[in-house]
């Protein structure tokens, strides 16, 4: 998983093209013999955190977190998942993100909800020799993915918990943001991410996965 927290100074205001905002900023560095590295801010213009990336002026400095890629010319694009300044350091506190990594459990049908859609699939991971399942949400677009991908996918999935409650009882909901999937890269995918019957997940599962933003 390749998720990075990074301080930075905004060198650049935010731009928009196609919907997403673009911020240009740079790594605070440690020392003065430190290059700083620069990095572009991505995220859509309707998310929350493109919300927060509007409002951003040269010469901020903030904390950002969300999915990276290096550039081959030595930039880091970031998807942002996170950006807190002076004024929203609480969002800190309040930081509310899971990231899933396993295989998933056997297809599950879309269900249809007022105006979208959502899926409801568990994925299995192990710790300490023991198998674990939960189960992801997924809405609108990511719901018909979700829906759609081989039992066993090897998969991460980040996104938000929340709880509700129900004829006295709380059931935690695990609302997925975005999902990574093998193969896209030069090892082929297991055959089965899990095996119910050997209560293993394949290592594969967690490998060689492409983040494109």
């Amino acid at each position: 998983m390749n998720v990075f927290l990074l301080g930075l100074q905004v060198t650049d205001a935010a731009q928009e093209n196609e919907g997403v905002i673009n911020v240009l900023a740079k790594s605070l560095p440690t020392s003065e013999k430190k290059e700083p590295t620069k990095v572009q801010l991505l995220q859509q213009k309707d998310h929350y955190t493109g919300k927060v990336l509007q409002k951003l002026e040269e010469g901020d400095h903030i904390l950002a977190m969300g999915l990276v890629k290096p550039t081959l010319d030595g930039m880091l694009k970031m998807n942002t998942i996170m950006v807190v300044n002076k004024e929203s350091f609480s969002d800190v506190l309040a930081i509310n993100l899971f990231m899933a990594t396993g295989g998933l459990g056997p297809k599950s049908d879309e269900t249809e909800l007022q105006d979208t859609t959502v899926t409801n699939r568990s994925i299995a991971w192990q710790q300490d020799g023991e198998t674990h399942w939960f189960k992801l949400s997924a809405w609108g677009e990511l719901s018909k993915e979700l829906s759609e991908l081989p039992n066993g996918t090897p998969t991460i999935a980040v996104g938000r918990v929340t709880a509700s409650s129900k004829d006295n009882k709380t059931f935690l909901n695990f609302t997925t943001d975005k999902i990574q999937y093998l193969p896209r890269g030069t090892k082929s995918a297991p055959k089965k991410a899990h095996d119910p019957d050997k209560q293993t997940v394949a290592a594969a599962a967690v490998a060689n996965l492409d983040f494109s933003l």
